[in-house]
């Protein structure tokens, strides 16, 4: 606990995730409407499990009648004993697509299993092949239950869209559901106040995961990897 405010009393950021389980704590925080107490949220994460604070707070969302989502989910963390874990862990593949490179990271629940990344031709063809050929050969390797890829505004960065609409593609025909997420969704999701560039969102990254600081097109490793636990840990706050 002395180290969790010892890491966020003195910065002027506000709560930067260092960690899985810090971001998990905002995300919490965030989707009781709570997010300026993000710091009390990481406290709670390291006192009780991650599944005994998700049971919380889909009762807390179920019985909710004043608005006050928080304090409703401090009454139930109270009474709340069982976790309800079943033990599956969905797996994932995360896909970030650029001009000139593409980058992959596969998760298992909000484990990072592997990354890596390819650069590409500046030649249309040879760039599109290489891309797809990059994703099938991820895909061969480590079979995944869904995808996720940043989205990318309509009419802009043609050449990002066509390489982003064939990995699509691919994506479907291995009959994969997709995931979209635009890039301002994951500065809010990963920072409070919410970060203000994709530089941030990558130092974010290399905190959680520092092997992954050193690796080749490590930038777009960075990017595809936090793009890849914002929707494992989305996946824990969708009510059944």
């Amino acid at each position: 606990m002395t180290a969790i405010l010892d890491r966020f009393n003195n910065t002027k950021a506000g709560f930067v995730p260092a960690t899985v389980q810090d971001l998990f704590a905002l995300r919490l925080a965030q989707k009781l409407g709570d997010s300026s107490a993000a710091v009390h949220y990481a406290m709670l994460a390291t006192e009780h499990s991650e599944d005994r604070l998700l049971v919380a707070y889909r009762r807390a969302v179920r019985n909710v009648q004043n608005g006050d989502l928080g304090r409703r989910f401090h009454a139930e963390l109270e009474r709340t004993q069982s976790n309800g874990h079943n033990g599956w862990a969905p797996s994932l593949i995360s896909i970030r697509v650029e001009r000139r490179a593409v980058a992959a990271a596969v998760f298992r629940g909000d484990h990072l299993e592997y990354a890596d990344s390819r650069q590409l031709a500046s030649a249309h063809d040879k760039a599109l092949v290489s891309a797809v050929g990059f994703v099938n050969w991820m895909l061969a390797r480590f079979p995944v239950d869904s995808a996720v890829l940043e989205a990318i505004p309509s009419g802009y960065e043609f050449q990002r869209r066509v390489l982003h609409d064939a990995i699509c593609k691919t994506l479907r025909d291995s009959a994969l559901p997709i995931w979209e997420i635009p890039k301002p969704v994951l500065l809010e999701a990963c920072g409070y106040p919410a970060l203000k560039s994709r530089q941030q969102l990558r130092s974010v990254a290399t905190s959680i995961w520092p092997v992954i600081e050193g690796t080749h097109g490590k930038v777009f490793v960075q990017d595809a990897a936090i793009l890849g636990l914002h929707a494992q840990i989305e996946r824990h706050f969708i009510l059944n």
